[in-house]
């Protein structure tokens, strides 16, 4: 099925970026200024958060039947979670670290991609979806 194979790639990359993310930070947040910083500073329930979200995101890329509502809900909370990656730097900016803000603005970048690929690939799908259901 056409966008399919995109689609599940990039909830892959999301979801196992997500638990990455989520453990570095559960790990390093206490103790790395930059790490906090982008959690806010509760790398606890930051990392947590993140790790429920990386779970259910693996979930949706490897159903058989790639819940299409759902993926819809992932793209967004990725388009969320950048803007308001971005509304962070701009309202707390003096706040925040210059590594701090070099971690946000790529994070936020990396799950802009992951939505922009995810949102192609269920619209390839979608569409794939409706002419064998005709």
């Amino acid at each position: 099925m056409e966008g399919l194979t995109l689609l599940r790639t990039a909830l892959k990359a999301n979801g196992f970026f997500s638990l990455a993310t989520a453990l570095l930070t559960m790990v390093l947040g206490s103790s790395v200024i930059a790490i906090n910083e982008m959690a806010n500073g509760l790398p606890v329930v930051f990392s947590a958060q993140l790790f429920i979200f990386g779970a259910v995101v693996l979930i949706a890329a490897y159903r058989k039947r790639v819940p299409t509502i759902l993926v819809w809900i992932i793209i967004v909370l990725d388009i969320l979670y950048v803007l308001l990656g971005f509304y962070n730097l701009s309202v707390v900016a003096s706040g925040i670290s210059t590594s701090g803000s070099l971690l946000i603005i790529t994070t936020n970048l990396i799950v802009a991609v992951f939505a922009i690929f995810q949102t192609i690939g269920i619209v390839r799908y979608q569409k794939t979806l409706k002419l064998t259901s005709k």
